[in-house]
């Protein structure tokens, strides 16, 4: 014996149910996505201050460089003076001081360069990363949207398939000769009452 209001709602509750889970798949996406976007923000930062960190040592390098020159060449003076070395030479040691100067900026310049390239390089890493998961985002989203189309059109199927009294005319026989005719197309097994 089948319950003509049976039926309906178990193909109603099954569709619901992978609808719900189509979208519960879609949300954890989703969220996973957000959380991903968050960790790479964090690298990001993390990057940045890392950058900062460097240019203040290199700073401090400097400082440390002129202060090192200077006392080095009052050294000499000094030396110079106490040993009666002639100004030719001061001037000369004087010249050696200041290649050595320049090619320790000079060295120190291409550091800070090498670092701000690999910080530039990481940074881009990292806006990739967000451009992908704002793709895979913006993916979820039409998922989502086509999966609401599906679920609409379902139910509109559902309520075309309802009769004036609120259950499947065309699964329901009212008299012998509607039960005959269910019967003959073999679809199920039917039972007079």
């Amino acid at each position: 014996m089948t319950d003509p209001e049976l039926e309906p709602r178990v193909q109603q509750n099954a569709f619901t149910g992978l609808t719900l889970a189509c979208i519960a798949v879609a949300l954890f996406a989703a969220l996973g996505g957000l959380i991903w976007s968050y960790t790479l923000s964090q690298r990001l930062s993390h990057s940045e201050a890392q950058l900062a960190t460097a240019q203040q040592q290199n700073a401090d390098l400097t400082g440390q460089l002129h202060q090192t020159n200077a006392r080095l060449t009052v050294a000499t003076e000094s030396l110079g003076q106490s040993l009666g070395l002639t100004q030719k030479q001061l001037e000369t040691r004087a010249q050696e001081l200041m290649k050595r100067q320049q090619s320790d900026s000079r060295r120190l310049q291409n550091e800070q360069i090498e670092a701000q390239k690999q910080i530039g390089k990481q940074i881009g890493d990292v806006s990739g990363d967000v451009a992908s998961v704002k793709t895979d985002v913006g993916g979820v989203k039409t998922d989502v949207a086509q999966t609401k189309t599906d679920l609409q059109a379902a139910q509109a199927q559902l309520t075309s398939m309802k009769g004036d009294l609120g259950m499947q005319s065309g699964l329901i026989a009212t008299n012998h000769d509607e039960l005959e005719a269910l019967k003959h197309k073999g679809d199920r097994n039917y039972f007079e009452f």
